[in-house]
């Protein structure tokens, strides 16, 4: 039951863009309950165990000042996230950086976000300051935090271009990086992270495609028939 509800992949054809967002989170609704109380007894208790370890290594004063304390310290904060962000999943609420600064403000907060050595990114969008529907802002955000990953993981790219602009109702997202690229052909159909940019798009009634190939570089073109926020 749970299974069939974390993959299906389609929306009916006779549900209106307007409702696409809605439509996406129904499926679950009948599991949210089991999978919240899944993710605060398991995933959020071992997460804030592994915190309050690395915080008692870095009080502890056995580790010196230096490169090694830095990485520490680093993961001790992406664990602090992690935590606040399964709770965020419990409770349903929109990101807290969408809160803060927006759609637009999220992707640049991703991209400051990386680490030293990680490609250049550049970042174009006519909807700075413009608010969507939080089903739409988090593809956008997911879609995004999850092409930056594989570009700093698999590209060996110097740089990648991240473009966001209005197309109609809806909107227009690329991802491209001029890196060594792959055959798409060629990925394994379990890889969750291009499933998940697929899926995502699908569930919103839009459309991903990735392209790339040996030598050429990736780049992911997503479309979104987006509803805006209700107070605009």
């Amino acid at each position: 039951m749970i299974g069939s509800c974390l993959t299906k992949e389609t929306v009916a054809q006779d549900i209106p863009p307007q409702s696409a967002a809605r439509a996406a989170s129904a499926p679950l609704a009948c599991e949210r309950p089991w999978i919240a109380c899944e993710i605060h007894d398991g995933f959020v208790q071992d997460a804030f165990a592994a915190k309050m370890l690395l915080d008692t290594v870095l009080q502890s004063g056995r580790l010196p000042e230096g490169e090694n304390r830095a990485e520490v310290k680093r993961a001790a904060d992406l664990m602090e996230k992690a935590i606040c962000e399964a709770r965020r999943l419990i409770g349903g609420m929109r990101l807290p950086v969408h809160e803060e600064r927006g759609m637009a403000g999220a992707v640049e907060a991703l991209i400051d976000d990386l680490p030293s050595g990680s490609p250049a990114v550049r970042f174009a969008t006519d909807v700075r300051h413009e608010r969507w529907n939080p089903a739409t802002e988090t593809a956008v955000y997911r879609i995004v935090q999850e092409a930056l990953h594989n570009i700093r993981r698999h590209s060996r790219a110097e740089r990648a271009e991240i473009r966001l602009f209005r197309a109609g109702e809806g909107l227009h997202l690329e991802i491209e990086d001029w890196g060594i690229g792959f055959d798409p052909a060629n990925v394994n159909e379990e890889r969750f992270g291009l499933q998940g940019i697929r899926q995502r798009a699908r569930l919103l009634q839009g459309r991903a495609a990735i392209e790339s190939a040996p030598g050429k570089g990736t780049r992911i073109v997503v479309d979104l028939p987006a509803a805006r926020a209700p107070e605009q």
